[in-house]
């Protein structure tokens, strides 16, 4: 199967919902947790009908499916196959992106309850995450935002704090540019890296990362921090 399922109750905040791993990515982040999802493989109508199936025989058990990766984006056709079928079961739909497909996304934002946007670094700071990405991501990242936000669908911007790629100036530059509901940041964990030579970086002090997020001045209603130590902080609530 090339769209690997699983069942979590983490995924999509509150709720028990089954989040399909799509395949293929148009960038190469060097901590992508995921490195055997970057290849973009074919999705066939056996793939489809595998995933419909398996959320018919978990209906009664779970709240909504999350649309993950990989970029789900880049199986657009695909993926509208699962919402049709999740909102004709009154399931809930998350999706996971990194803001690069605004096109796309204006094509189901109609079904969407949920967007968790990953924000890799400053908007004009690619460079420090991925040797692969657009040239205009500050410009794609707002449009993105924008058409969530018109639609009043609830966006969470994440991003993944990453010792010697990042610095705290790089969170304090990157929430300035962008709009949502909720900011995560999110621990690097260094098990399983696109780039081996992460392995060796340590992984941040969960309490260093609870300094930054203190030290923010922006106008986000909702901060949160998920750590391996201490699971979801709720930092701020307004």
């Amino acid at each position: 199967m090339n769209i690997q399922p699983t069942y979590s109750s983490l995924d999509f905040p509150g709720k028990m919902a089954l989040v399909l791993f799509t395949p293929g990515c148009d960038l190469r982040c060097k901590y992508c947790h995921n490195p055997q999802l970057l290849k973009n493989e074919t999705l066939t109508k056996w793939d489809i009908e595998e995933i419909e199936e398996e959320v018919e025989k978990n209906i009664d058990f779970i709240d909504g499916i999350v649309l993950s990766g990989g970029e789900p984006l880049l199986h657009l056709d695909v993926i509208k196959n699962f919402i049709r079928q999740a909102k004709n079961n009154n399931l809930l739909v998350k999706l996971d992106t990194n803001g690069l497909h605004p096109n796309e996304i204006s094509e189901i934002i109609n079904d969407l309850d949920y967007v968790a946007m990953d924000i890799k670094a400053p908007l004009d700071k690619y460079y420090k995450i991925t040797d692969i990405y657009p040239s205009n991501v500050k410009e794609t990242i707002n449009k993105t935002i924008d058409i969530i936000l018109e639609h009043e669908v609830f966006l969470e911007c994440r991003t993944t704090y990453v010792p010697k790629l990042l610095e705290p100036q790089d969170i304090k530059d990157l929430t300035k540019e962008i709009r949502c509901n909720m900011y995560t940041l999110q621990q690097f964990r260094n098990r399983v890296t696109y780039d081996s030579r992460l392995a060796d970086y340590d992984e941040p002090n969960p309490n260093d990362l609870v300094n930054i997020l203190n030290n923010l001045d922006i106008p986000i209603p909702e901060i949160h921090l998920k750590s391996n130590q201490f699971g979801n902080q709720i930092i701020k609530k307004g």
